[in-house]
């Protein structure tokens, strides 16, 4: 089995459980990707037509407001990416899916996935698990921008993930944080002593 889809596999298996024959049919709908570091994918304004699983990579989202980058959020290695708001409701999206690094992975089509979910309850069952996922963790970061301290945000960063400061620029992660490249800086330094 490649790597890709072995990949794939493994992550429909944090959600539900398939048969070999099962992913067989499944996997058949989802096509190799690759894009060159700083690709944009899906640019703001564009209708989001995929949904992605990256196998090896970076991506991020971000929207600009007066000149300045927001990011709202990373995909890597072994998880799923998209502009998923413009996915679902297949409207032109207000923020832009990009790769940080080369990014390859697999990516299906809107309109296979959603024959996918109508014919095969186990996929319904994976995609409502994996939003469930998402609006969680969107809920978590909502209130974590509104009520945090900058602190507490960096705090919350370095207990749940880590392993983000080896992959993600410094300057992507203030971002995401609602901070300046300085503030973090200074927090990283006062964590690493």
């Amino acid at each position: 089995m490649d790597d890709k889809i072995a990949g794939l596999k493994a992550s429909f298996e944090k959600y539900i459980t398939l048969t070999d024959e099962e992913f067989e049919v499944l996997s058949a709908s989802w096509k190799p990707f690759s894009f060159d570091k700083q690709e944009a994918i899906t640019g703001f304004g564009q209708t989001e037509r995929y949904f992605y699983y990256v196998h090896k990579g970076l991506m991020r989202g971000f929207f600009l407001k007066n000149g300045v980058e927001y990011n709202i959020g990373f995909s890597y290695d072994g998880e799923y990416s998209g502009v998923y708001d413009s996915f679902i409701s297949q409207q032109p999206s207000t923020w832009t899916l990009e790769t940080i690094s080369p990014s390859v992975g697999l990516k299906i089509e809107y309109k296979k996935l959603m024959q996918q979910l109508d014919e095969h309850r186990s996929m319904e069952r994976w995609l409502r698990l994996f939003y469930q996922q998402v609006l969680v963790g969107f809920g978590i970061f909502t209130k974590s921008i509104l009520g945090d301290s900058a602190e507490e945000r960096f705090n919350r960063l370095m207990k749940q993930s880590p392993h983000v400061l080896q992959m993600i620029p410094q300057k992507h992660l203030a971002s995401y944080l609602g901070m300046t490249p300085e503030t973090f800086s200074r927090m990283r330094k006062k964590t690493m002593k």
